[in-house]
């Protein structure tokens, strides 16, 4: 009689940003590579992730799921529209049964041993349907992050959803109460891909010279709207070079600017490469440069009470220096060299990578 094969981990990520789809990336790649066949779902991110599996150490499948809106970004991508968001969760809880219906038979087509949610409430009631066991993997659910502010009708959707789930792992950075779970195992480290690349290579591929400073920029599509003036008034004068994310395939140089691919194979090489990132309070850019030892200044979102959460951590964990808003970064801005020398003294180092942790801890779930 053949053998059985190995049992499958579906890992599905939630489409509100890529964060999610990077962090879940990570841990799939960790658990492909312990010889575990691990199927990733996500949506809106598929295309950065799909650029990254040529240089994963194990493969990992990926497959199309966009199964929760989150929360409505405002154009200025610096704070959430909640009249957007309540619009977009209400066409959500319509097509839930559809949504549902779809993930279980996925979950049986693929025969799946065990479903990891970061955090789609979808996920978990879909894999109660297929009468498979579901986890949730993150530093929030979205009872946390909604916060009674879309209803009773939602909350009790979601609560009842994120019930079924068997227990959750709950991230240390940014980590929130994971509300409606009823087990909760806390996870040291942080959830994030290491760079691949070595700093002075990234270096000389931007013709960053060893002399300059080089400030990271994770501020989404804001920024050409919020800080790029001050930043490129401060930086000719201070030696400071500023990096982004570009979208277009020639982006043209703008005075100390230097862009890097936003869909690359290794976005964090770029950051690691970096000697202080200012970020918007995400989790990803956060974690990607604190399991490369970058110091950060981030400042939170609007309407997000993760991002509040997360710009506390950063300052609690010792990753970097917490600003209040965005006009304390322009001020901070105004005088680079001191933004830079705060957050040095305010950083204790690398963080540790929770992926072994926990990629051991979901194996020890299969069958």
């Amino acid at each position: 009689m053949p053998e059985a094969p190995p049992a499958r981990i579906v890992v599905y990520a939630s489409d509100h940003g890529f964060g999610h789809a990077a962090r879940m990336l990570a841990l799939a790649s960790r658990l492909a590579e312990d010889v575990a066949p691990v199927t990733l779902c996500a949506g809106a991110a598929a295309p950065m992730i799909r650029a990254a599996l040529p240089f994963l150490p194990a493969p990992v499948d990926v497959a199309f799921a966009s199964l929760d809106p989150g929360l409505a970004p405002r154009p200025g991508a610096l704070d959430f529209d909640l009249d957007r968001s309540r619009e977009a969760l209400a066409a959500w809880r319509a097509d839930l049964p559809r949504l549902v219906a779809i993930e279980a038979e996925r979950l049986v087509s693929l025969g799946a041993a065990l479903v990891v949610a970061d955090v789609p409430a979808a996920a978990i009631l879909a894999a109660e349907r297929a009468r498979i066991p579901a986890v949730v993997c993150s530093n929030f659910t979205w009872l946390d992050m909604y916060a009674g502010r879309f209803g009773a009708e939602l909350d009790a959707i979601l609560g009842d959803a994120y019930a079924r789930a068997r227990l959750g792992y709950r991230l240390r950075l940014g980590a929130m109460p994971l509300a409606g779970l009823s087990a909760i195992h806390d996870i040291d480290g942080v959830l994030a891909r290491h760079p691949r690349r070595d700093r002075a290579a990234v270096r000389r591929e931007l013709g960053v010279s060893d002399g300059d400073l080089l400030l990271g920029l994770g501020l989404g599509g804001s920024l050409d709207v919020v800080l790029y003036d001050v930043l490129s008034a401060a930086a000719p004068a201070s030696g400071v070079r500023l990096l982004a994310p570009s979208h277009a395939a020639d982006p043209p140089r703008r005075g100390p600017l230097v862009h890097f691919p936003a869909i690359t194979p290794d976005p964090q090489s770029y950051f690691g490469a970096c000697d202080l990132v200012l970020a918007k309070a995400g989790y990803s850019t956060l974690a990607e440069a604190a399991i490369a030892g970058v110091p950060l200044a981030v400042f939170p979102l609007h309407e997000s009470p993760e991002s509040v959460r997360l710009a506390l951590d950063v300052e609690a964990i010792g990753l970097g220096v917490r600003l209040a808003d965005e006009a304390e970064a322009r001020a901070a801005l105004s005088r680079p060299e001191a933004l830079f020398d705060a957050a040095r003294r305010a950083c204790r180092g690398p963080l540790p990578d929770a992926a072994p942790a926990l990629a051991a801890a979901l194996r020890g779930l299969l069958p």
